[in-house]
């Protein structure tokens, strides 16, 4: 993996350092001026153009791990961006057209070494819900908008939303995801035409046509799904240090390649078998073109021989889908970016990355573009170094389209539905549920209406609800942080200790009157509020003004001295300047001086004889008057 980009917080640790070292030469001022921001301009420049950060280091071994891996994800993009292509409905040669761009931008601006950008069955299954029965030219406009709002919310900063997506949202919204797109390759496995949206609207209607059913699709995708397995079981061998050396990178090279090689052996059973007959007994896929796309900025109107849509009318069509597509499509590369050894992403980098990745694909009729785990197991597995094995990956595809995009359409579609059945099927995660269900059942519970609404309604509905919940729940966190009260005792006088464990925000602040005014009743106003702060992370003007008014509903009378004592105990100077003062609030930082206050209190309430008391009194270092 190339050097990681140190932030700023490390840069100043490690120009601190250095300052301090012995023999350290001071600069003129006017060259120390200039040195930070020259330094500043370069952290800048690594951070939005990484390619300069690895390039300068880069290696002639680098370069022979860059290129096998290159050449081996190359081979495997190609059959998994046609089946992506036939998934969102669209010919299979515009899956490679994502195919190519994607990877030579990020090859420039990725930040995270492992990603290979191009076509996923995820973003493919969510943006076919927002194109289906509309003109092709939907797909590339929609392309165009998710790139823009992705370079818009990154140019914002907006990463920080993607915090608010937990791991189990993820883990099921992947499952869901896949699900769906086994389902929708059925219809595929058994040779039936027809594109909807939605799992129900889907099952109902292939159940409905179960019987025209071909038995030549369902055995060519039968006998893919069972070759793709049986060399994927060549991975242990790969990964068995028992076996010769030889034969483990043999058996590497065949796992990883499997969807290139059941393409090629089922393209020239094709051709043969046209060559002979004349025809197939099952579905072939479809190609438009055998050249390069022309690179043309995509129009924001669209004009079909049915009908005109303008601008505003192709933005209706597509609804949430412009939303809902960047963020679908940038969830995986936060995903992957956290598998690195140092699982930090910049999320607003990427989200540049991968719209300039969009819009730019736009262009050359690409469909929308993200990272995939397949290739990511793929890439870490033949030890990708750095980004540059993108380029080798999108040479290969840009050769595949000029010469071989003829011969794509001998490609039974059958068997472009395996490799996407085998691909897909990595993301089920089910160990995930059974571990929160015995150890938190919360989590669980989110995870459970993420994969139900997902499910039922689609992706982009049960990310949306997801979201929401997770939301609701950091706000009732917020709202009801933990509060601990209890009675305690020191030298047998007897007190409310408050804990807060959290920060004290207007949301909170009634809960936390309503517990200690719950406390008082019980203890019949009789016993001394003690509020620890040590923990309290922060407070608004509204909280501290709500810490005056407790002190005032502690007054059972309009005469101060009937009224409980409320003690803040090691608040920050901050948050005391906040509260307003009332007579029966006071603040201490020591255990003493609220031992001191606890005493004054059990004298004046009578609960401690005050001759008993007065050598006690000389040792806390206040004086105490006898009449």
């Amino acid at each position: 993996m190339y050097p990681q980009l140190e932030t700023e917080a490390e840069a100043l640790e490690k120009a601190t350092a250095r300052a301090l070292l012995p023999g350290a030469i001071s600069k003129p001022a006017s060259e120390a001026g200039k040195a930070p921001t020259a330094s500043r301009w370069k952290r800048r420049l690594h951070r939005h153009i990484p390619v300069f950060q690895w390039l300068p280091l880069y290696t002639t071994e680098w370069g022979i791990d860059d290129f096998i891996a290159g050449i081996t994800l190359g081979l495997t993009i190609i059959p998994e961006s046609m089946a992506c292509a036939l998934l969102a409905g669209l010919p299979a040669r515009y899956g490679l057209c994502s195919a190519f761009i994607g990877p030579l931008i990020y090859l420039v601006f990725g930040s995270i070494d492992k990603v290979i950008i191009g076509p996923t069955s995820l973003v493919a299954l969510v943006s076919v819900q927002f194109t289906v029965g509309r003109p092709i030219e939907f797909a590339f406009l929609l392309t165009f908008l998710s790139g823009i709002v992705q370079i818009i919310m990154g140019t914002l900063r907006m990463g920080f939303i993607f915090e608010f997506i937990s791991m189990p949202v993820i883990k099921a919204f992947s499952s869901a995801t896949a699900i769906l797109v086994i389902e929708s390759q059925l219809k595929v496995l058994l040779g039936i035409k027809y594109l909807v949206a939605g799992l129900l609207n889907s099952v109902g209607l292939l159940s409905s046509r179960i019987h025209e059913s071909n038995m030549a699709d369902l055995t060519v995708g039968v006998c893919a799904i069972v070759f793709l397995l049986l060399l994927e079981l060549l991975d242990r061998v790969a990964n068995n240090e028992n076996r010769n050396k030889i034969l483990r990178i043999c058996c590497r090279y065949l796992s990883t390649s499997r969807n290139t090689l059941i393409v090629l052996i089922a393209a020239i059973v094709s051709y043969i078998w046209i060559q002979k007959s004349g025809q197939v007994p099952y579905a072939l896929s479809k190609n438009a073109l055998s050249t390069l796309p022309n690179f043309t900025v995509p129009s924001l109107e669209i004009v079909t021989p049915e009908r005109s849509y303008s601008f505003w009318e192709v933005l209706k069509e597509l609804n949430m889908g412009i939303i809902v597509i960047p963020i679908v499509g940038i969830l995986t590369n936060i995903s992957i970016g956290k598998l690195t050894p140092k699982g930090l992403v910049d999320t607003n980098q990427e989200l540049l990355t991968v719209g300039l990745c969009n819009m730019f694909g736009s262009c050359v009729q690409a469909m929308p573009s993200s990272g995939a785990f397949t290739r990511y197991a793929i890439s870490t597995a033949c030890g990708l170094r750095t980004p540059m094995a993108n380029l080798y990956l999108g040479i290969i595809v840009l050769l595949a389209l000029s010469y071989l995009s003829p011969y794509f359409n001998y490609i039974p579609e059958a068997t472009l539905a395996a490799i996407l059945i085998c691909s897909i099927f990595t993301l089920l995660d089910f160990k995930l549920p059974l571990r929160l269900w015995r150890d938190s059942k919360r989590d669980f519970a989110t995870w459970l209406l993420c994969f139900c609404v997902s499910v039922l309604f689609g992706v982009e509905v049960g990310l949306f609800v997801s979201i929401v919940v997770t939301a609701l729940h950091l706000l009732f966190l917020w709202a009801r942080p933990e509060i601990r009260v209890k009675i305690e005792q020191l030298e047998e006088m007897q007190y409310i200790r408050v804990t807060p464990s959290n920060g004290i925000y207007f949301p909170a602040i009634n809960y936390l009157r309503e517990r200690v005014l719950k406390a008082c009743t019980q203890a019949d106003f009789k016993i001394t509020v003690v509020i620890d702060g040590q923990r309290i992370s922060g407070m608004d003007y509204t909280a501290a003004q709500g810490i005056s008014k407790l002190s005032s509903d502690l007054c059972r009378q309009a005469d101060a001295s009937s009224s409980t004592l409320l003690i803040l105990f090691r608040f920050p100077e901050h948050l005391q300047r906040l509260i307003d003062h009332t007579d029966n609030l006071v603040f201490c930082e020591s255990e003493n001086k609220v031992k001191e206050f606890l005493t004054q209190e059990s004298l004046r309430n009578g609960y401690i004889n005050l001759k008993e008391h007065i050598r006690a009194s000389i040792d806390l270092g206040y004086k105490i008057d006898i009449d």
